[in-house]
């Protein structure tokens, strides 16, 4: 029998390139004509299987190209057989791509097709057809003999092509094209592309595997074949391919030495009979990986079952081990060759646009004719071009250029054009280039007025955490944004197309929301981010001017000088933002604390919400403002530390945004939902501010025990569940209403000495039912495992509400006032620097007992030291509020 020779040649090609395809594509034509498509199919891959089996292994480029020819013959014959079929007469191509389109199939291979058109996509009844058959339904598979991927591109679509997609078009072959719509797809990829964001995409996809794979060329344990070995080597053909976008043959051809390109095919030829000694169908992975590439040490000791059965034992032993040879050869090869081409590149620097002075080397990006700038402007625009190209394509910069070309730049660095483009780039860090520019003394006062005062300035955070200044701080807003629209957008893109994901807490929230903003308001934000303090606005000069402050409180703002109206005004002239992102920017910073001040009134009433619509005036800003507000407390005052807070801000701006985009009618909601008549009723009857509000999701899990409670004659069992709210716990109950059941519960709240942050109440007044949610603070002791039981026994036996319980209670000392908040609706309010226990509770008691008052809402703060205490509630019929005060002052 004959076998390969051992030795260097193991590996050597028949031919080097593919052989030419027409004689193959003719042969895979008379066999469709002899037997028919699905039996000249399975013959065709029976005779290549066999050939696999055999020990020649210097025929790797052949047998490939071969197996590839056998599928592109099939697809051609299906297209053009659609075409006369269904009279199709419009510009149209099947194309091969990736390894299907370098003719490299194995048996596991995926196959790789693109159906291209020249017009839109949408509403093309054929394209509809030839995805019906290929991949909607098993038509084609049950003709042709395999499945079909192939995808739909129009010539609209090139300029989006990016990573993988883009590199698999290096590739692109025509496989039935009669107008060379292919030739066009390839001109329009090389005049929109970007080859140096190519290069990046290459160099950091395969990086770890190429600069890996010469030291692991021992290991036979696991060898991903594909990853490790073929796609190390087509990472450097890839590097060359890109800078011109050719086909990966064009550069097969021209390799300087030829033992390179057969070193990769004969690890194809391997990867071939590996996948041969499969029992079972290939299993594709995500990116394109298979299961069946990862050699284990049995592969590597199976070499010799090429030889077949006939042949004795030594002669197996010793042809897998030249085999083996072969293979370590062939991965030192590979691995060498993709590591020296693509370090090459950047060794000589390569330019990240075509005679652009900007280069990639080996410390990161470099500009090569900045010491020839004479003017400030010119200097400034060249150092700021690279911060922005290193934002842009996520790259360091040479550390030398702090020594280069910023040497000294605090003396003369100014605003231009290129400070605007680095705030309305959406790819890269802003945050990670001014983490770059901070490292240069007194640059970012340059561009940024009162920013040196800015950065060593000290401010409540500050003195609290006593860890980092306040630029520091500032730079993680801005990336705490980047990582909201970063992760929004994953968040939407892996939704339902017609569903919005429901969003559970403030981060995700905000993630939905900055995903939503486009280029121009992410910049305003990011702007209005980096310069809060620096303007001086209308509630800094009422700061300066109260003593009763602290320094770092009255003197933290400002800080430029110069009145917001004049601070941006520049930033247009000079650096060429557009008049509407900093008419967004003025916006914010006026309003920066809007959302918190709304919250900090109470519970999200109506006038509250209607003063955000007030001043938003439409949807864009309002949602530009609450992004900008959880950015600003993504750390300090956030949902983690303040949950109660960020929720009454959640449900202000989700009523505010419903005024904007208003929601569908809750009952139809809930029957959609699936609730039964008598649940939708009830819980209609719950009323506008619970629909409208951030408590409506919990309407399922309550929704069939109020029902049943409603179906009661006098008394039910309340219950009460354990919830989520964004990051912190909640506890929700459903109870028969009567007077004092908010101070039963709270009560029963303080019996575990549990502090209560906040507390909604919702009654179903027809029905006498109530749905109260209650927020435990998240500094307090963990709630214990038998408070829900204990409190539905509270509720049962109407504890904490007697003379004898309130006569218990501590005496309160602070500031009482009572207030109308709303017609028919009051607010009582307690101010107090004693470390008071239980001060919902007690509170709740007094208005119950005294005041006779149903309660709709609790909340409680804390700031510098003292402590704030809401009650909302309404008054009994016949009680005015001059008297209800003096009962207040006379008896709390």
């Amino acid at each position: 029998m004959a076998t390969a020779a051992p030795g260097p040649g193991l590996f050597r090609a028949t031919g080097v390139l593919p052989r030419g395809m027409s004689e193959l594509e003719r042969q895979v034509a008379e066999a469709i004509q002899q037997w028919g498509p699905l039996e000249a199919f399975r013959r065709l891959i029976a005779a290549n299987d066999a050939a696999i089996r055999r020990p020649e292994l210097g025929d790797g480029c052949d047998l490939a190209a071969r197996r590839t020819a056998i599928y592109t013959g099939l697809v051609r014959h299906w297209a053009e057989t659609q075409l006369q079929r269904q009279g199709y007469n419009k510009p149209f191509a099947v194309a091969a791509l990736g390894g299907t389109g370098r003719e490299e199939m194995t048996p596991c291979s995926d196959n790789d097709f693109a159906l291209l058109f020249d017009g839109a996509l949408e509403g093309n009844e054929f394209l509809v057809e030839l995805q019906r058959q290929a991949i909607s339904s098993d038509e084609f598979e049950d003709t042709y003999g395999f499945k079909c991927h192939a995808l739909p591109f129009s010539l609209e679509d090139v300029p989006a092509l990016a990573g993988k997609d883009l590199n698999s078009f290096l590739d692109l072959r025509p496989v039935h094209d009669p107008e060379d719509l292919v030739e066009e797809f390839r001109q329009r990829i090389q005049a929109t592309f970007d080859p140096f964001e190519h290069f990046l995409h290459v160099r950091r996809f395969w990086q770890a595997h190429w600069a890996e794979a010469a030291a692991a060329f021992e290991r036979i344990d696991r060898f991903d074949i594909k990853n490790d070995g073929l796609r190390v080597f087509l990472a450097a053909i890839w590097t060359l391919a890109g800078k011109g976008f050719c086909h990966s043959h064009e550069i097969y051809r021209n390799l300087d030495d030829a033992r390179d390109l057969e070193a990769y095919y004969f690890l194809l030829r391997i990867r071939m009979f590996i996948h041969s000694r499969q029992r079972r169908a290939p299993r594709a992975g995500a990116g394109g990986n298979h299961p069946e590439d990862v050699l284990g040490f049995e592969d590597f000791d199976a070499f010799g079952e090429l030889l077949g059965p006939t042949v004795d034992e030594r002669a197996r032993f010793d042809f897998a081990n030249e085999v083996r040879r072969g293979v370590i050869s062939a991965r030192r090869r590979v691995a060498s060759y993709a590591k020296g081409v693509i370090e090459q590149e950047l060794k000589n620097g390569r330019e990240i646009r075509p005679h652009s002075p900007i280069v990639c080397g080996l410390g990161g990006l470099s500009h090569r004719t900045s010491y020839y700038c004479q003017t400030h402007h010119e200097r400034s625009r060249a150092a700021l071009a690279l911060v922005l190209a290193a934002q842009r394509y996520d790259l360091p910069i040479d550390a030398t250029e702090l020594q280069a070309t910023f040497r000294n730049a605090g003396d003369w660095l100014v605003r231009v054009p290129e400070l605007a483009e680095l705030f309305y780039e959406t790819r890269g860090s802003l945050a990670k280039s001014f983490a770059f520019l901070s490292q240069v003394d007194g640059a970012e006062d340059c561009l940024f007025p009162g920013y040196a005062r800015f950065e060593s300035s000290f401010d409540e955070r500050v003195h609290l955490e006593r860890r980092s200044l306040r630029s520091a701080l500032e730079r993680n807003k801005t990336a705490a944004l980047e990582g909201f629209v970063q992760e929004g957008q994953q968040r939407l893109a892996g939704a339902i197309a017609s569903e919005r994901p429901v969003a559970t807490t403030q981060h995700e929230l905000a993630a939905q929301e900055a995903a939503l903003l486009d280029a121009d308001q992410l910049a305003a934000i990011k702007l209005a981010l980096k310069t809060k303090r620096l303007p001086v606005t209308t509630q800094d000069e009422v700061a300066l001017g109260d003593p009763s402050r602290e320094f770092y409180d009255r003197f933290s703002t400002g800080l430029s000088g110069i009145p917001l109206s004049r601070y941006y005004r520049p930033f247009q002239t000079e650096a060429g933002f557009r008049p509407e992102t900093l008419e967004l920017v003025e916006f914010l910073i006026a309003n920066h604390r809007l959302f918190k001040q709304c919250a900090q009134a109470g519970l999200s009433a109506e006038r509250e919400v209607a003063k955000l619509i007030q001043v938003c005036g439409d949807e864009s800003k309002l949602r530009c403002l609450f992004v900008f507000a959880c950015a600003d407390r993504a750390e300090w005052n956030a949902e983690a530390t303040d949950p109660g807070r960020w929720m009454i801000t959640r449900e202000l701006y989700q009523k505010a945004m419903a005024w904007f985009k208003p929601a569908p009618d809750p009952a139809q909601s809930l029957r959609a939902a699936g609730f039964s008549p008598d649940q939708v009723t009830i819980l209609e009857d719950l009323g506008k501010d619970f629909f409208d509000g951030a408590y409506r999701p919990f309407a399922r899990r309550f929704g069939a025990h109020l029902a049943r409670l409603g179906e009661e004659e006098e008394f039910g069992e309340p219950r009460a569940i354990l919830l989520s709210a964004g990051v912190a716990p909640l506890v929700g109950v459903a109870a028969r209403d009567y007077p004092g059941l908010a101070a039963t519960i709270s009560g029963e709240f303080a019996r575990h000495g549990i502090e209560l942050r906040q507390a909604h109440f919702f009654s179903a007044a027809r029905y006498r039912l109530a749905l109260d949610f209650f927020h435990p603070a998240l500094d307090g002791p963990p709630l214990p495992s038998g408070l829900l039981k204990s409190i539905e026994d509270a509720i049962r036996q109407r504890l904490h509400i007697s003379a004898t319980d309130e006569a218990a209670l501590p005496g309160l000392k602070g500031k009482r006032t009572l207030e109308a908040w709303h017609p028919g609706l009051y607010r009582l309010q307690f101010e107090t620097g004693e470390d008071h226990k239980g001060l919902l509770y007690v509170l709740a008691c007094k208005v119950h007992r005294h005041l006779r008052a149903n309660i709709f809402g609790l909340t409680a703060h804390g700031a510098r030291g003292r402590a704030f205490i809401s009650v909302y509630h309404d008054l009994p019929e016949g009680m005015t509020l001059e008297e209800a005060t003096r009962i207040v002052t006379d008896r709390f």
